[in-house]
């Protein structure tokens, strides 16, 4: 496929994405089909105390339950921030009393078409009750690093998020005492 802008044509559509087929000036060319959607926020909720907000659901695509922080699309005229924070007490019904963002990046940019936004939310409190088929976990940061390393979260956002708190606030989430990392987000500035 030729470097430089192509030009897509909606070939199936759902309410949360759409598959698009790209239109090629060359008729003898293969089409390529991409996944288009909103662009999405993933948000890693921390209580006061450190431990991770996460939640267990069903995901049809892998026929199984994951563990998963908290992620899902912006909705038109909503802000990255506003989604995260809603995202968080959807799925879990957590509120998070502050909300850092980390960074910007695409998960699969082979494939899809969306930005993903990645947030630490801080000072995470139970507010209410998770929406329907989902159950909320609170683990403590060394339990959560075992279930990584164990291969038991699937989710790969949560290894960028990760990263993106490690260069962005030169902190450890799953190490470093808590009010170090209350002191790195004083000290970057830049949350809601």
């Amino acid at each position: 496929m030729a470097q430089g802008r192509e030009r897509f044509r909606s070939a199936f559509s759902t309410p949360w994405f759409v598959i698009e087929e790209s239109v090629g000036a060359d008729p003898a060319s293969q089409p390529y089909y991409r996944l288009a959607g909103p662009d999405g926020a993933i948000c890693l909720p921390l209580t006061r105390t450190g431990e991770i907000v996460l939640v267990r659901q069903f995901r049809p695509a892998i026929g199984q339950m994951t563990l998963e922080i908290p992620a899902g699309s912006i909705d038109p005229g909503e802000t990255p921030e506003a989604a995260a924070l809603r995202e968080v007490m959807e799925e879990t019904g957590y509120r998070c009393r502050r909300i850092h963002r980390l960074g910007r990046g695409r998960l699969l940019p082979n494939r899809c078409s969306w930005s993903e936004y990645f947030f630490l939310g801080l000072g995470a409190e139970s507010d209410g009750p998770a929406e329907s088929g989902a159950e909320t976990l609170v683990m403590d940061r060394a339990a959560f690093r075992q279930l990584l390393a164990d291969g038991q979260i699937e989710q790969s956002a949560v290894f960028c998020l990760l990263g993106m708190a490690t260069m962005g606030l030169s902190v450890d989430l799953l190490t470093d005492p808590v009010e170090v990392i209350y002191r790195a987000v004083d000290g970057a500035g830049a949350e809601v």
